[in-house]
Protein backbone atom coordinates (compact mmCIF):
# COMPACT_ATOMS: atom_id res chain seq x y z
CA UNK A 1 0.00 0.00 0.00
CA UNK A 2 1.69 3.27 -0.97
CA UNK A 3 2.18 5.42 1.76
CA UNK A 4 2.75 9.26 1.64
CA UNK A 5 6.02 11.48 2.56
CA UNK A 6 7.58 14.54 3.12
CA UNK A 7 10.99 15.41 2.64
CA UNK A 8 12.59 16.93 6.22
CA UNK A 9 13.89 19.74 3.79
CA UNK A 10 10.65 20.95 3.43
CA UNK A 11 10.37 21.94 7.24
CA UNK A 12 14.85 22.46 8.02
CA UNK A 13 18.62 22.14 6.72
CA UNK A 14 19.23 21.86 10.60
CA UNK A 15 18.77 18.25 11.58
CA UNK A 16 18.68 18.29 14.98
CA UNK A 17 16.99 16.88 18.19
CA UNK A 18 15.12 19.55 18.15
CA UNK A 19 14.28 20.40 14.90
CA UNK A 20 13.72 16.68 14.23
CA UNK A 21 10.95 16.43 16.95
CA UNK A 22 9.15 19.34 15.83
CA UNK A 23 9.24 18.04 11.92
CA UNK A 24 8.27 14.86 12.46
CA UNK A 25 5.01 15.89 14.92
CA UNK A 26 3.98 18.46 12.20
CA UNK A 27 4.60 15.96 9.51
CA UNK A 28 2.63 13.14 11.42
CA UNK A 29 -0.08 16.12 12.54
CA UNK A 30 -0.74 17.29 8.79
CA UNK A 31 -1.12 13.46 8.01
CA UNK A 32 1.92 12.25 6.60
CA UNK A 33 2.99 8.50 7.13
CA UNK A 34 6.38 8.77 6.61
CA UNK A 35 9.08 11.87 6.63
CA UNK A 36 12.53 11.46 4.84
CA UNK A 37 15.64 12.69 6.40
CA UNK A 38 18.85 13.52 4.07
CA UNK A 39 21.83 12.29 5.52
CA UNK A 40 24.56 14.92 4.54
CA UNK A 41 27.23 13.03 6.44
CA UNK A 42 26.52 10.02 7.91
CA UNK A 43 29.27 10.95 10.61
CA UNK A 44 26.95 13.38 11.73
CA UNK A 45 23.81 12.23 11.53
CA UNK A 46 22.37 12.05 15.02
CA UNK A 47 20.80 8.38 14.67
CA UNK A 48 19.14 7.98 18.16
CA UNK A 49 17.32 11.67 18.41
CA UNK A 50 16.31 10.84 14.51
CA UNK A 51 15.01 7.66 15.72
CA UNK A 52 13.07 8.96 19.23
CA UNK A 53 11.86 12.07 17.04
CA UNK A 54 10.07 9.37 14.92
CA UNK A 55 9.09 6.75 16.99
CA UNK A 56 7.35 9.66 19.30
CA UNK A 57 5.55 11.17 16.77
CA UNK A 58 4.32 8.09 14.98
CA UNK A 59 5.78 8.26 11.77
CA UNK A 60 7.72 6.09 9.34
CA UNK A 61 11.23 7.02 8.32
CA UNK A 62 12.79 6.86 4.44
CA UNK A 63 16.93 8.00 3.87
CA UNK A 64 17.92 10.02 1.49
CA UNK A 65 21.97 10.96 0.38
CA UNK A 66 23.80 12.26 -2.06
CA UNK A 67 28.00 11.74 -2.08
CA UNK A 68 29.83 14.98 -2.11
CA UNK A 69 32.59 16.02 -4.75
CA UNK A 70 35.43 14.66 -2.44
CA UNK A 71 33.52 11.23 -1.58
CA UNK A 72 32.64 10.28 -5.17
CA UNK A 73 32.57 6.34 -6.16
CA UNK A 74 32.91 7.65 -10.36
CA UNK A 75 36.04 9.70 -9.60
CA UNK A 76 39.56 8.61 -10.89
CA UNK A 77 41.18 8.85 -7.71
CA UNK A 78 41.16 5.69 -5.85
CA UNK A 79 41.15 7.39 -2.51
CA UNK A 80 38.04 9.62 -3.09
CA UNK A 81 36.39 6.61 -4.79
CA UNK A 82 36.56 4.20 -2.06
CA UNK A 83 35.58 7.16 0.28
CA UNK A 84 32.42 7.59 -2.00
CA UNK A 85 31.55 3.70 -1.50
CA UNK A 86 32.77 3.55 2.07
CA UNK A 87 29.65 6.35 2.58
CA UNK A 88 27.14 4.98 0.66
CA UNK A 89 27.76 1.66 2.57
CA UNK A 90 27.54 3.36 6.52
CA UNK A 91 24.09 5.08 4.83
CA UNK A 92 23.17 1.73 4.34
CA UNK A 93 24.35 0.77 7.94
CA UNK A 94 22.37 3.44 9.51
CA UNK A 95 19.16 2.75 7.34
CA UNK A 96 19.17 -0.68 9.00
CA UNK A 97 19.71 0.96 12.65
CA UNK A 98 16.91 2.87 12.21
CA UNK A 99 14.75 0.31 10.66
CA UNK A 100 14.01 1.85 7.49
CA UNK A 101 14.01 -0.36 4.35
CA UNK A 102 16.18 1.38 1.86
CA UNK A 103 18.53 4.44 1.38
CA UNK A 104 18.68 6.60 -2.32
CA UNK A 105 19.59 9.14 -3.98
CA UNK A 106 22.87 10.17 -5.90
CA UNK A 107 25.11 7.12 -5.01
CA UNK A 108 26.31 6.71 -8.61
CA UNK A 109 28.57 9.50 -8.54
CA UNK A 110 28.32 13.39 -6.24
CA UNK A 111 26.23 16.35 -6.01
CA UNK A 112 28.38 18.39 -8.71
CA UNK A 113 28.78 20.23 -11.64
CA UNK A 114 30.41 18.07 -13.83
CA UNK A 115 32.73 19.73 -16.89
CA UNK A 116 32.79 16.43 -19.08
CA UNK A 117 30.29 13.19 -19.75
CA UNK A 118 32.24 9.52 -17.69
CA UNK A 119 34.30 7.51 -19.21
CA UNK A 120 33.40 3.92 -20.06
CA UNK A 121 35.93 2.75 -17.85
CA UNK A 122 33.96 5.25 -14.74
CA UNK A 123 30.59 3.18 -15.89
CA UNK A 124 32.22 0.27 -15.50
CA UNK A 125 34.41 1.21 -11.89
CA UNK A 126 30.96 2.36 -10.76
CA UNK A 127 29.09 -0.99 -11.39
CA UNK A 128 31.75 -3.16 -9.51
CA UNK A 129 31.03 -0.63 -6.62
CA UNK A 130 27.63 -0.91 -6.97
CA UNK A 131 27.90 -4.56 -7.13
CA UNK A 132 29.40 -4.47 -3.73
CA UNK A 133 27.26 -2.56 -2.06
CA UNK A 134 24.28 -4.44 -3.11
CA UNK A 135 25.69 -7.59 -1.37
CA UNK A 136 26.56 -5.32 1.69
CA UNK A 137 22.83 -4.34 1.25
CA UNK A 138 21.81 -8.05 1.19
CA UNK A 139 23.22 -8.54 4.28
CA UNK A 140 22.02 -5.43 6.28
CA UNK A 141 18.65 -6.55 4.71
CA UNK A 142 18.26 -3.22 3.32
CA UNK A 143 17.77 -1.90 -0.11
CA UNK A 144 20.14 0.87 -1.99
CA UNK A 145 18.24 3.49 -4.55
CA UNK A 146 19.93 4.96 -7.75
CA UNK A 147 17.72 8.60 -8.24
CA UNK A 148 18.56 9.98 -11.81
CA UNK A 149 19.11 13.89 -11.44
CA UNK A 150 19.47 16.41 -14.05
CA UNK A 151 22.70 16.86 -16.00
CA UNK A 152 23.10 20.24 -13.65
CA UNK A 153 23.68 18.25 -10.32
CA UNK A 154 25.53 15.58 -11.31
CA UNK A 155 26.26 12.95 -14.37
CA UNK A 156 26.42 9.23 -15.19
CA UNK A 157 22.43 9.00 -14.01
CA UNK A 158 20.43 11.78 -15.70
CA UNK A 159 17.20 9.08 -16.68
CA UNK A 160 15.56 6.00 -15.73
CA UNK A 161 17.15 3.96 -17.98
CA UNK A 162 20.29 4.84 -17.76
CA UNK A 163 20.08 4.10 -13.84
CA UNK A 164 18.97 1.15 -14.86
CA UNK A 165 21.73 -0.02 -17.36
CA UNK A 166 24.04 0.34 -14.45
CA UNK A 167 21.70 -1.57 -12.48
CA UNK A 168 22.08 -4.35 -15.07
CA UNK A 169 26.08 -3.84 -15.38
CA UNK A 170 26.20 -4.79 -11.51
CA UNK A 171 23.88 -7.35 -11.67
CA UNK A 172 22.31 -6.43 -8.73
CA UNK A 173 19.62 -7.86 -6.48
CA UNK A 174 18.94 -5.07 -3.91
CA UNK A 175 19.23 -1.88 -6.04
CA UNK A 176 15.72 0.26 -7.13
CA UNK A 177 15.48 2.72 -9.40
CA UNK A 178 14.25 6.32 -6.96
CA UNK A 179 11.97 8.82 -9.38
CA UNK A 180 12.12 12.36 -9.09
CA UNK A 181 9.71 14.28 -11.35
CA UNK A 182 11.62 17.58 -10.96
CA UNK A 183 14.63 15.99 -12.65
CA UNK A 184 12.81 13.55 -15.03
CA UNK A 185 10.69 16.78 -16.24
CA UNK A 186 14.34 17.84 -17.47
CA UNK A 187 15.61 15.11 -18.70
CA UNK A 188 13.07 12.47 -19.91
CA UNK A 189 12.07 12.88 -23.62
CA UNK A 190 8.48 10.63 -22.45
CA UNK A 191 7.60 9.74 -18.97
CA UNK A 192 5.12 7.21 -19.05
CA UNK A 193 7.27 5.24 -21.62
CA UNK A 194 10.36 5.48 -19.37
CA UNK A 195 7.86 4.25 -16.38
CA UNK A 196 6.38 1.69 -18.75
CA UNK A 197 10.36 0.39 -19.69
CA UNK A 198 11.28 0.52 -16.02
CA UNK A 199 8.42 -0.67 -13.95
CA UNK A 200 10.30 -3.43 -12.77
CA UNK A 201 13.08 -1.37 -10.94
CA UNK A 202 10.89 1.31 -9.66
CA UNK A 203 11.06 2.01 -6.10
CA UNK A 204 10.45 5.20 -4.61
CA UNK A 205 9.16 8.24 -5.71
CA UNK A 206 9.98 12.12 -5.35
CA UNK A 207 7.09 14.68 -6.47
CA UNK A 208 8.64 18.00 -6.92
CA UNK A 209 6.53 20.29 -9.80
CA UNK A 210 8.87 22.05 -12.49
CA UNK A 211 9.62 24.80 -10.17
CA UNK A 212 9.76 23.00 -6.64
CA UNK A 213 7.70 25.27 -5.16
CA UNK A 214 3.92 24.13 -4.12
CA UNK A 215 3.24 21.10 -5.79
CA UNK A 216 0.54 21.18 -7.88
CA UNK A 217 1.02 25.20 -8.67
CA UNK A 218 3.10 24.64 -11.62
CA UNK A 219 4.07 23.11 -15.66
CA UNK A 220 4.13 19.47 -14.48
CA UNK A 221 1.63 17.48 -15.09
CA UNK A 222 1.17 15.50 -11.71
CA UNK A 223 -1.82 13.43 -12.31
CA UNK A 224 -0.26 12.37 -16.05
CA UNK A 225 2.54 11.02 -13.68
CA UNK A 226 0.08 9.50 -10.85
CA UNK A 227 -1.83 7.76 -13.98
CA UNK A 228 1.35 6.44 -15.45
CA UNK A 229 1.98 4.77 -12.30
CA UNK A 230 -0.72 3.11 -11.58
CA UNK A 231 -0.88 2.16 -15.27
CA UNK A 232 2.06 0.00 -14.34
CA UNK A 233 1.25 -1.35 -10.97
CA UNK A 234 3.26 0.44 -9.25
CA UNK A 235 2.82 0.28 -5.01
CA UNK A 236 5.81 1.81 -3.94
CA UNK A 237 5.94 5.30 -1.53
CA UNK A 238 5.71 9.27 -2.70
CA UNK A 239 7.36 12.08 -1.06
CA UNK A 240 7.11 15.51 -2.07
CA UNK A 241 9.68 18.04 -2.19
CA UNK A 242 8.41 21.83 -1.98
CA UNK A 243 11.80 23.81 -1.24
CA UNK A 244 12.23 27.39 -0.31
CA UNK A 245 14.87 29.50 1.37
CA UNK A 246 12.48 30.52 4.30
CA UNK A 247 13.42 26.63 5.45
CA UNK A 248 16.78 26.39 4.74
CA UNK A 249 20.91 27.61 5.31
CA UNK A 250 21.63 29.79 2.98
CA UNK A 251 24.71 27.19 2.16
CA UNK A 252 22.23 24.70 1.06
CA UNK A 253 19.42 27.35 -0.58
CA UNK A 254 22.59 28.32 -3.18
CA UNK A 255 23.47 24.95 -3.69
CA UNK A 256 19.92 23.86 -5.15
CA UNK A 257 19.79 27.52 -6.73
CA UNK A 258 16.54 28.77 -4.95
CA UNK A 259 16.74 32.77 -5.25
CA UNK A 260 13.02 32.94 -5.09
CA UNK A 261 10.70 32.65 -2.05
CA UNK A 262 8.80 30.20 -3.06
CA UNK A 263 6.37 29.78 -0.09
CA UNK A 264 6.58 31.56 3.59
CA UNK A 265 5.02 28.79 5.82
CA UNK A 266 6.21 25.06 5.36
CA UNK A 267 3.12 23.82 7.10
CA UNK A 268 1.28 25.29 4.63
CA UNK A 269 3.26 23.85 1.53
CA UNK A 270 3.30 20.75 3.39
CA UNK A 271 -0.72 20.40 3.25
CA UNK A 272 -0.79 21.42 -0.34
CA UNK A 273 1.48 18.97 -0.87
CA UNK A 274 -0.12 16.51 0.41
CA UNK A 275 -4.11 17.04 -0.60
CA UNK A 276 -2.16 17.03 -4.18
CA UNK A 277 -0.45 13.91 -4.05
CA UNK A 278 -4.01 12.35 -2.11
CA UNK A 279 -5.74 13.62 -5.14
CA UNK A 280 -3.66 12.40 -8.11
CA UNK A 281 -3.61 8.95 -6.84
CA UNK A 282 -7.35 8.70 -6.09
CA UNK A 283 -7.92 9.95 -9.20
CA UNK A 284 -5.00 8.14 -11.16
CA UNK A 285 -6.19 4.53 -9.40
CA UNK A 286 -10.18 5.41 -10.94
CA UNK A 287 -9.16 6.16 -14.08
CA UNK A 288 -6.75 3.84 -14.78
CA UNK A 289 -6.69 -0.33 -15.13
CA UNK A 290 -2.95 -1.76 -14.40
CA UNK A 291 -1.65 -3.91 -17.22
Amino acid sequence: MAQFGVHALVFTSDWNAASAKAACQTAREIGYDLIEVLIFDPATLDVAATARAAREAGIGLRLGMALSAGSDISSIDPVEAARGEATVARCLEIASELSTPAVSGITYAAFNSYAAAPTAAQRAQVAEALARLDTRAGQLGVKLGLEPVNRYESYLVNTLDQGAELIRMSEARNLFLHMDTFHMNIEEADIAATIQRNAALLGYAHLADNHRGLLGTGAFDVKGFFRALCAVGYSGDYTVESFSPVALSPDLAGGLRLWRQAWQEPAHAARVALEAMQRGLSEARAAVTPW
